[in-house]
C-alpha cells in the first residue's frame, strides 16, 4: 500500500480576497476594472469589481448586489472606474438599514 504524505490544512488557509466593509466604517480603495456581472445560485446576481485597498497591495474583489440600484447609480455616476480612487462608507448594521455611499478622492 502506498504511503501518502500528510498535508496540514492549516497551512493552506489564507485571508479571503473579498473586501468586506464593517458596519459604520469606511474603506478607501482604487478600482482596477469596470466590474463584471457574476451570477451565483445562492446569492443571485452581483457586480464584482477588482480593487486594491489603500493599506495593501493585494488585489481583492468588491461585490455589489445587482439589485442595489441606489449604490450602483452612485458608482455609475463616477464615470470611468479604472484607476479611480474612492472612499466607500457603510452606515447601518442590518440588511434592512444598511446604506452605502461612495465618493471620488
Amino acid at each position: 500500500m502506498e504511503q501518502q504524505e500528510q498535508i496540514d490544512w492549516r497551512d493552506n488557509i489564507q485571508e479571503p480576497k473579498v473586501l468586506k466593509i464593517a458596519p459604520n466604517t469606511e474603506a478607501t480603495f482604487t478600482f482596477l476594472d469596470e466590474g463584471t456581472l457574476k451570477e451565483n445560485e445562492d446569492y443571485g446576481a452581483s457586480i464584482a469589481f477588482r480593487i486594491k485597498t489603500e493599506n495593501s497591495d493585494d488585489e481583492k474583489i468588491f461585490y455589489v448586489k445587482a439589485n442595489n440600484f441606489t449604490f450602483l447609480g452612485q458608482i455609475k455616476g463616477l464615470g470611468t472606474l479604472k484607476d479611480l480612487k474612492v472612499k466607500v462608507s457603510r452606515k447601518g448594521s442590518k440588511r434592512s438599514d444598511t446604506r452605502y455611499t461612495i465618493e471620488k478622492l
